[in-house]
């Protein structure tokens, strides 16, 4: 279903008139309805502890010996990090982060000359290291992009944050984004929305659960035992 669609569909549910286009249109419900798609794409991407197939990236960047890293270690399209992802690939330990701003600042008063580690943090646009991490590491981490939107339907990965086209298609189920639509709408109206509401919490819960595989857990311990490699403990090493 394209974003047209989506909300010819939300029309029918309803009652409404339903448009022939929706980004040319000019009436006010069809551009009520347009914003309120669009407002569903911009919740659905920040859902809480979820972090959407289709929606996750892998970003990677060479370290400069600075505690501003240069512009290439934020993604352009990111969202926010995935927590506890970031590696120092070519020293192989994970860089510690994000760094909360009383830590940073008493870093900052007292800093940390030598470390086996370092951390980050990020504030306003920069990307902040602590201690310095040395020059020329490949860096990877794994994060949430913004982009949510196949441009036109045919475009082959996403490339937009919302709708901007009658074409264009989600990377979300599309019976979930007309729910949400169309409880969204009736709230707007003042009208009763709460069974809406209700399935479409159940259709996000239900996609948001199948939409990546599930590691699998085991009272028996840490399943990285199995993988071959010698491994060092946690803040334990020798010397």
């Amino acid at each position: 279903m394209s974003a047209l669609t989506i909300i010819q569909t939300v029309c029918a549910w309803q009652g409404l008139s339903i448009p022939q286009a929706l980004f040319s249109a000019t009436d006010p419900q069809t551009i009520e309805l347009r914003n309120l798609l669009n407002e569903e794409i911009g919740e659905l991407k920040k859902w809480p502890d979820t972090y959407w197939r289709k929606l996750i990236r892998e970003h990677t960047f060479i370290s400069i010996a600075a505690s501003v890293q240069d512009s290439t270690a934020i993604a352009d399209d990111m969202e926010y990090i995935i927590p506890s992802t970031m590696w120092d690939r070519t020293i192989s330990r994970p860089c510690l982060g994000p760094i909360d701003p009383q830590v940073w600042q008493a870093w900052e008063a007292r800093p940390v000359l030598t470390s086996v580690l370092w951390g980050w943090r990020l504030r306003g646009n920069d990307f902040l290291t602590a201690p310095t991490p040395p020059a020329g590491d490949t860096v990877a981490y794994e994060f949430i992009s913004s982009l949510a939107v196949y441009s036109e339907g045919t475009a082959t990965t996403p490339d937009q944050a919302y709708f901007e086209a009658d074409a264009d298609t989600s990377v979300f189920d599309e019976l979930m984004v007309a729910r949400g639509v169309r409880w969204r709408y009736l709230s707007q109206k003042k009208l009763d929305y709460a069974q809406e509401y209700q399935v479409w919490v159940a259709l996000v819960q239900r996609e948001a659960s199948r939409n990546k595989g599930m590691p699998v857990l085991s009272a028996a311990g840490n399943p990285w035992s199995a993988i071959g490699g010698p491994f060092v403990p946690d803040m334990s090493w020798p010397g």
